[in-house]
């Protein structure tokens, strides 16, 4: 049974939500994967972006697609929500038809769900973001897997783990590190 707020803890989630709608474009995370994909270059040797979260993968895929209109964003996850964002517009896109784009270089760029960790020959992408991390080590080692395999065209592969400073989940990280 939902607890009736008060006035004032109701203003309280008010400011709150205030607050996050208005901070929503200057999100770190999501600073750091333009800086990675466009300055760093990440986009022209193809990345793929991990996130536990659909909602994550979603407002993601919609933030790159007004920063890089020409782009052809993939969104791989469960299979009624996979496709392809260009421009701010989704098409629906099987999962199977994202997997050979991604083969033919056809599309430099997939946000993925943990739809996306198991089972997926990438090897044609030479980075990866995890713009969460999860909570299992080797849910980490299965994202990794998607592109550090038998075929992968270059030497090295980048992969760049994302977290806010002081927050749960740089505590995760510090022990998965350890």
């Amino acid at each position: 049974q939902l607890k009736t707020l008060t006035p004032s803890e109701r203003s309280a989630l008010e400011r709150f939500l205030k607050a996050l709608e208005a901070n929503r474009e200057r999100d770190p995370k999501c600073a750091a994967v333009k800086r990675l994909l466009i300055n760093e270059r990440w986009l022209d040797r193809g990345c793929i972006v991990f996130s536990q979260y659909f909602d994550s993968v979603w407002w993601l895929a919609t933030q790159l697609s007004q920063e890089l209109p020409e782009e052809t964003i993939g969104v791989y996850a469960g299979a009624a929500r996979s496709g392809l964002m260009k421009q701010g517009a989704f098409s629906t896109a099987s999962r199977e038809e994202l997997k050979t784009m991604v083969r033919k270089d056809q599309l430099r760029s997939l946000l993925g769900t943990d739809a996306a960790s198991e089972g997926l020959n990438l090897q044609r992408l030479g980075t990866l973001i995890n713009f969460d991390l999860p909570w299992n080590p080797s849910r980490l080692e299965q994202r990794k897997g998607r592109i550090q395999r038998i075929g992968q065209i270059r030497d090295t592969v980048d992969i760049c783990n994302l977290r806010y400073a002081g927050s749960v989940e740089d505590r995760v990280r510090q022990l998965l590190s350890s």
